[in-house]
């Protein structure tokens, strides 16, 4: 299992940076000099109970989950590689390091490709392994790390290619037949499988989560929105990613396995008990 994505450092910055606070307010607020906060921020500074309690309190985080953090005791659960009984999940990562799923249909060997970032060779070989057969291409954002093979594994496999109407930008090169465009939450028809669609805004402007229900399981390919114990960069807002957290994506069922575009799965009930941006 991959470590976490975040480090304190990583949440503390884009906390600070979502809000708008500046390094001089923070340290103020927080009981902590100036070089500390900086030095914090690229790791090489780990503040006590208190000053991460002031930090959190300053940054509108929840304490108690930002000081597991800051003691690297948070570790993320167990998750299926599976949906149920009906799919199977194979996770490739990449060198960025950066995670493309592959998701089976047992019964049919239909495959959904999750944000294909690079390595298309060794995408398509997962995909058309035999027994399976590519049905569609999902991208949960237009970010490069995200659709780097996008082009070539759409080409190789002649399959729809869905992403939300604000990212089409990142299918550029994709043939304007296979794109498949979207809005805001609702549901697709990928190549025969039925999966939710959120707009989880905020990482990006079209920025996405596919939801896939089978067997009383539920599975959600969130991409940047959220990693295990933080949140992505808000380059398109901070209140908004706020909102995709808590409004959308924590709201799934408790059980709901979790698998974002860098670092370990995770689950809702996992993220509800200890993310700080929960």
């Amino acid at each position: 299992m991959p470590g976490l994505e975040d480090e304190l450092g990583d949440i503390v910055r884009k906390a600070r940076a979502g809000r708008g606070i500046e390094v001089a307010d923070l340290v103020q607020r927080a009981g902590l000099t100036e070089r500390e906060l900086k030095a914090l921020e690229v790791y090489t500074f780990r503040p006590n109970e208190a000053q991460t309690r002031a930090l959190a309190q300053a940054l509108g985080l929840r304490a108690e989950q930002l000081w597991e953090i800051a003691q690297e005791s948070w570790s993320a659960p167990d998750v299926p590689w599976g949906v149920g009984d009906d799919f199977t999940i194979d996770c490739l990562t990449n060198d960025y390091p950066e995670h493309c799923y592959v998701v089976t249909a047992r019964a049919s060997g239909d495959c959904l490709i999750v944000d294909p970032g690079d390595e298309p060779e060794r995408i398509i070989a997962t995909a058309t392994q035999p027994g399976r057969r590519p049905a569609a291409i999902l991208i949960t954002h237009r970010h490069q790390d995200h659709t780097g093979a996008v082009v070539p594994v759409q080409r190789a496999t002649n399959t729809p290619v869905f992403v939300h109407q604000d990212d089409e930008e990142g299918v550029t090169g994709v043939p304007g037949d296979a794109v498949r465009t979207f809005g805001g939450d609702g549901e697709i028809n990928a190549g025969g499988v039925r999966l939710g669609t959120l707009h989880t805004p905020g990482h990006t402007p079209g920025s996405a989560t596919f939801v896939l229900r089978s067997g009383g399981a539920t599975a959600a390919f969130c991409g940047d929105t959220l990693f295990a114990g933080s949140a992505g960069n808000a380059r398109f807002g901070y209140d908004v990613l706020l909102s995709a957290l808590r409004d959308k994506l924590s709201t799934l069922p408790p059980t709901t396995a979790l698998y974002p575009g860098h670092g370990p799965a995770t689950t809702v009930a996992n993220e509800l008990e200890r993310n700080p941006f929960l």
